[in-house]
């Protein structure tokens, strides 16, 4: 599941301006219809055979294809979650930009005191 989020929040964060909370939600769209496309057997290289698909975001397509073969089992959480995102407005956007930020802080140095 870390693996999903690390991934989630690489895709939003490359395609968000976050200063002016602007979305490139058509370039998600198109991670989301690459995503499918390598569940369902194609590699890298039918995808950047297919310039509809592969325009724009041929610098994710690497680690998007490592994700797809060590996580075929998260695959679909991912492609639900930034079909998620790509439906929220802006603002819901931001929070949800934040939310994962939380969610993937290192909290290895943070000790629980026993009192």
């Amino acid at each position: 599941m870390q693996d999903t989020l690390k991934t989630f929040y690489k895709v939003i964060t490359d395609y968000t301006d976050l200063r002016w909370a602007k979305t490139r939600d058509d370039l998600i769209s198109k991670i989301i219809k690459v995503l499918r496309a390598f569940s369902e057997g194609r590699d890298i290289q039918d995808v950047l055979a297919e310039r509809s698909l592969s325009a724009e975001v041929e610098n994710s397509l690497s680690y998007l294809y490592e994700f797809s073969q060590k996580n075929r089992e998260e695959l679909d959480k991912l492609i639900s979650a930034l079909g998620i995102f790509v439906k929220s407005p802006a603002p819901c956007k931001m929070t949800i930009i934040r939310l994962a930020e939380v969610l993937l802080e290192d909290r290895r140095d943070t000790k629980v005191r026993d009192f």
